[in-house]
């Protein structure tokens, strides 16, 4: 059943919702681990599949997908301010959450980036290529290993690099 083809309020409408947060919720924890079952990202993906149903999405799969996508690519982002339990081995010197200088990110540039990131996120459309969504991620790295910490300049930066594509 499509989200359009039931009333908004109902409880069949509301069901819908759920099947698709099921839909999204379980390869998301299959891909990012245990750690990663919490409250924060329960209340991202259910906003994300609220935000899109009332944007217009009426299938509930593709609900599901689009949301899925946009909570690995926010999972993705926080990885990068992350560092590592101990030194990396040789041939894994470059790891994601360094900069080509290999400076580490603080938490508060990793957070600048994220929200930037979700920026970008609401105002293109719903179903975007993966390259796109690598190019985004890629220009707000970039901008940020050159110091930028504004969430709006970084999303500004990566949308900026989206249209020169």
């Amino acid at each position: 059943m499509t989200f359009s083809e039931i009333n908004p309020t109902s409880d069949e409408s509301k069901a819908a919702l759920a099947r698709a947060f099921d839909n999204a919720w379980q390869p998301f924890i299959a891909a990012e681990g245990e750690a990663a079952d919490t409250i924060e990202n329960r209340r991202r993906l259910a906003s994300r599949i609220v935000t899109l149903a009332k944007s217009g999405q009426t299938d509930e799969v593709a609900l599901g997908d689009a949301a899925l996508i946009y909570l690995r690519v926010l999972s993705a982002a926080a990885r990068l301010g992350r560092k590592p339990d101990k030194e990396p081995a040789p041939e894994l010197a470059q790891q994601p959450w360094q900069d080509e200088g290999g400076h580490a990110f603080t938490p508060e540039t990793v957070a600048a980036m994220s929200a930037a990131l979700e920026r970008c996120l609401d105002v293109l459309p719903l179903r975007i290529p993966s390259d796109a969504l690598k190019l985004l991620s890629t220009s707000i790295l970039d901008a940020a290993s050159r110091g930028e910490r504004d969430p709006e300049k970084l999303h500004l930066h990566a949308l900026e690099a989206l249209k020169t594509r």
